[in-house]
């Protein structure tokens, strides 16, 4: 290929980079001490919390700012979040990667699963600069007993917003106060949860 060619597809696969955006790293949770205030009468009841191995490692790519997008991987962010809030919620949690069988039910000692879903959005008015200054986080946890029978199903979104002058080297921060605002919303929706005292 002669020096013309290659130096045109070079810059044309540069060209193509740059309309397309990269996709830059971030992470959505941050100082997850808010979430540590077990509540005062929790509920008598373990659950086992199911977060599978291809749910950690699957990645999700949202806008950005400067046509640029972020990259994160929601479920392996947010598992530990869950799991603080549901320890707020109830007496005991189990980490599980898997749907349990009948043993590892009676073996836990498990009353309820829970079954986490998450989805984000993410936005920046921003030309210049790629963190997302608006962020969501939408929390949907499906709770069943042994029987796979449904208890309830809740579901919030938490949004979260960040100046520019607050990212200093925190690109996430917007995310990071989303998913902050979606578990707190979540943990109040399961403490007022009925259902889940019986």
């Amino acid at each position: 290929m002669k020096i013309g060619n290659i130096l045109r597809t070079v810059c044309a696969a540069g060209v193509i980079a740059l309309l397309s955006g990269c996709a830059h790293d971030i992470t959505i949770s941050g100082d997850n001490a808010a979430l540590v205030s077990k509540a005062a009468s929790p509920i008598n009841k373990t659950v086992g919390l199911v977060i599978t191995d291809e749910e950690r490692n699957k990645e999700v790519v949202t806008p950005g700012g400067g046509g640029d997008k972020v990259a994160y991987k929601p479920y392996h962010d947010l598992e530990l979040p869950i799991y603080l809030e549901l320890s707020n919620v109830f007496k005991d949690v189990v980490k599980l990667n898997t749907r349990p069988d009948a043993a590892t039910w009676q073996s836990k000692n498990l009353s309820y699963i829970v079954t986490p879903s998450i989805t984000t959005t993410s936005s920046s008015q921003s030309l210049l600069t790629w963190p997302p200054t608006d962020f969501s986080v939408t929390l949907e946890c499906t709770i069943t007993d042994p029987s796979g029978k449904l208890v309830t199903k809740k579901s919030v979104t938490g949004s979260g917003h960040a100046e520019f002058s607050e990212f200093k080297r925190n690109f996430g921060l917007a995310a990071q106060r989303a998913t902050l605002d979606a578990v707190q919303k979540m943990q109040s929706a399961m403490q007022e949860s009925a259902e889940l005292r019986q």
